[in-house]
């Protein structure tokens, strides 16, 4: 929240500042502000939270994943890989591996799949209990299911850096309509002058301010909702 609180406060003050600029009414402009602020408040950051959450916890389980496959084809050993996987983990995570003492490996391993709610990770526990079970290459095992991580996170980067642009070439549009609207205002002052007052005039500004408002957030909705194609054991999209 707080990374990117900033970043929408300056937003919202913004359309205030093209309202009132090219409306000269104050009233307009709060109201302007605070639509803007709830929207950002409650619908926009919360999306870029929960996706840089998911996309965050993503990382960990490949890191995890990959790190704890690599340690068991050295170590032969659930417990040794365990110990070296969980060492290299985010401290929350270490917090969390560290509050199950009383639990078996197995059980450990079991349990993070509600921290790990990813269908690759529910994968990963089969073919750990199956290689404890019956043994084998570990590499082999898990050839698909490395493969399938690498995947997701190539297209996980690149749903990202398409969103990223996006981002950037609508906010230029944008950026680019209301210096239009502020350079009208001031290049036909007496034109501006006999219709600032109108409510057709004000209607229709304020609309174009609010619609900006509205694209963003549903630009954000789409960029935020990429799919990991179906990788997901409580939900489909992440």
């Amino acid at each position: 929240m707080k990374k990117y609180a900033p970043i929408f406060i300056f937003f919202s003050l913004l359309l205030a500042v093209v309202a009132y600029i090219s409306m000269e009414n104050i009233f307009i402009a709060i109201g302007v502000l605070l639509i803007s602020a709830i929207v950002s408040l409650l619908l926009i950051i919360p999306l870029l939270v929960k996706s840089s959450l998911r996309r965050s916890k993503f990382a960990e389980c490949y890191h995890f994943i990959n790190n704890f496959i690599i340690s068991l084809s050295i170590k032969k050993s659930i417990t040794g890989a365990m110990e070296t996987t969980v060492g290299s983990m985010p401290s929350e995570f270490v917090d969390l591996f560290n509050s199950l003492e009383n639990m078996s490996e197995n059980e450990k391993l079991s349990y993070l799949s509600s921290y790990f709610e990813f269908y690759d990770y529910q994968l990963f526990l089969q073919i750990i209990f199956l290689w404890e079970e019956q043994g084998g290459d570990i590499f082999k095992m898990s050839k698909y299911l490395l493969d399938d991580l690498r995947n997701n996170e190539e297209y996980l980067t690149t749903c990202e850096s398409l969103a990223k642009r996006k981002y950037v070439e609508v906010g230029v549009l944008w950026a680019l309509t209301f210096a239009i609207i502020i350079f009208l205002r001031f290049s036909l002052k007496d034109f501006y002058d006999r219709i600032k007052g109108q409510i057709l005039f004000l209607v229709a500004i304020t609309a174009i301010i609010l619609f900006s408002l509205i694209s963003i957030y549903l630009l954000i909705r789409s960029g935020t909702n990429y799919k990991l194609k179906g990788n997901m054991s409580h939900e489909k999209e992440s």
